[in-house]
């Protein structure tokens, strides 16, 4: 099993703290000297004004729940894999947890552990639509030829600011062994496969030998455009 961690020391940036934290752990140091995979931003701890997440920026985000929380990613190679389902190969997440998520004694509930998954999916699905691109035909040249009216370039199929919202359409959780609490998890995701407007994707939750904990699968679906979450919540308390 993972060793026993302690909540980190006050540094001024948030990432920072987190990263330091893990890296105090051994098996998650060995883990980020990885350099294929890259250390990116979370909202664990960063509320939002709008409230958005406020369930894991928030509620969660203290020193008796989750007590430190970092992602990485892992881009694919392009060239080597012309077949891939998504260009984000694998999202990682390592959360290091306490006693207030406690379902039992030393054992993190079952409903918590679905959620932890759930949220580090999202984030993976995120991160596969920005990473996303599209073939479509360049802007014409001055005198275009046949050949360059035949041409595709590559552009990002969506960006941050035009997102379609996604949305948990089904998640099933395989409870293989208890989740320790007071101790830093990992927790692993990729893109499975991609039909239309559902994204089908994977995770499991492993300890610090590797042992997997938890699995899940998950159907995300992208709501048409114009359509958001809480849209759909008014309309259908409407028919109510």
């Amino acid at each position: 099993m993972g060793s026993m961690v302690e909540p980190p020391d006050t540094v001024p940036d948030l990432s920072d703290r987190q990263y330091a934290y893990f890296n105090s752990v051994p098996w998650c140091a060995a883990l980020l000297a990885d350099k294929r995979y890259t250390t990116v931003p979370s909202r664990f701890g960063q509320p939002s004004p709008d409230t958005r997440g406020d369930f894991f920026t928030r509620t969660l985000a203290t020193d008796n729940t989750i007590v430190a929380c970092l992602y990485q990613e892992r881009r694919v190679d392009e060239s080597a894999d012309p077949e891939r389902v998504s260009n984000v190969e694998e999202i990682r997440a390592f959360f290091a947890t306490a006693s207030g998520v406690n379902g039992f004694p030393g054992v993190a509930h079952g409903g918590f552990v679905a959620a932890v998954i759930d949220e580090t999916m999202g984030y993976l699905i995120k991160a596969h639509l920005l990473a996303s691109t599209t073939e479509v035909a360049p802007p014409p040249g001055p005198e275009p030829g046949p050949k360059a009216a035949k041409a595709t370039v590559r552009v990002p199929l969506t960006s941050s600011d035009t997102m379609t919202a996604v949305m948990t359409g089904e998640l099933t959780i395989r409870y293989k062994r208890p989740v320790p609490t007071g101790e830093a998890l990992l927790v692993r995701t990729w893109v499975e496969r991609v039909d239309g407007r559902k994204t089908y994707a994977k995770a499991v939750v492993e300890d610090g030998e590797g042992t997997v904990l938890t699995e899940g699968v998950s159907v995300f679906i992208s709501l048409k455009d114009g359509k958001s979450p809480s849209t759909r919540r008014r309309a259908g308390a409407a028919k109510i």
